[in-house]
């Protein structure tokens, strides 16, 4: 004679079941008396827009010039340390309308072929734009390669004299300038540039200076 299956059977297994894991508790994890790794000197993003004025922005432009348009500290009235010592520039991007109806202008960005010499170059990269209508300014933006291949894509130290990037922006452009950088507590601060009535312990974008142009921070930010 066969034997008829219990239908409760399974939905009693199913409860031992779940009865074992409730009852379950895992070893606890050892206690680390130990403070945890942390990192001393996180990056940091900045972006710093500046306007051309006096006439075309066009030059050679020098790691020191970036990173005191990046900012510095006033120390007096005309002296400054520089906020990082490491700092890089993720990219340089640049609006610029005709100055009239039925004209144009043209924008150009590059990196340098030799910053410095015996030094490695990085791959040559220009970016250009014009723009005929009042309506549609001429745009160009320059960036490193994101897989660090590039120079241009490294730290570099705030007081080199190295020319990055060549510029030739006409007057009235719009010029943003995106910064990576470090603030450095654990070596002694840099000295930046000459100020000009600065306030001790204010910060300042120092403007830049290539041509016959001049790059100055817009807003209500401190320029000096």
């Amino acid at each position: 004679m066969q034997k008829r299956k219990n239908p409760n059977k399974k939905s009693q297994k199913s409860k031992q079941q779940r009865s074992r894991k409730i009852n379950y508790h895992p070893p606890p994890k050892p206690f680390d008396l130990k403070p945890p790794t942390y990192v001393q000197q996180i990056v940091r993003s900045w972006k710093v827009r500046g306007s051309v004025t006096g006439g075309s922005w066009s030059g050679s432009l020098s790691n020191i010039s970036l990173c005191a348009f990046m900012g510095v500290i006033a120390t007096g009235a005309t002296t400054s340390s520089f906020i990082s010592d490491q700092f890089r520039v993720k990219r340089i991007c640049v609006w610029t309308p005709p100055a009239a109806v039925g004209s144009f202008a043209t924008v150009a960005l590059k990196y340098t072929d030799d910053p410095a010499s015996n030094t490695q170059s990085g791959a040559p990269k220009t970016v250009s734009d014009t723009t005929v209508s009042p309506d549609f300014p001429a745009y160009a933006c320059l960036e490193p390669p994101s897989d660090n291949s590039s120079i241009f894509s490294q730290w570099w130290d705030s007081s080199l004299t190295t020319t990055m990037v060549n510029v030739s922006v006409p007057v009235n452009s719009v010029v943003d300038i995106d910064f990576q950088f470090i603030l450095d507590d654990i070596g002694a601060t840099t000295a930046g540039p000459t100020l000009s009535g600065a306030t001790a312990g204010n910060i300042y974008h120092h403007p830049i200076t290539a041509g016959a142009g001049t790059l100055t921070v817009v807003g209500q930010m401190n320029s000096a």
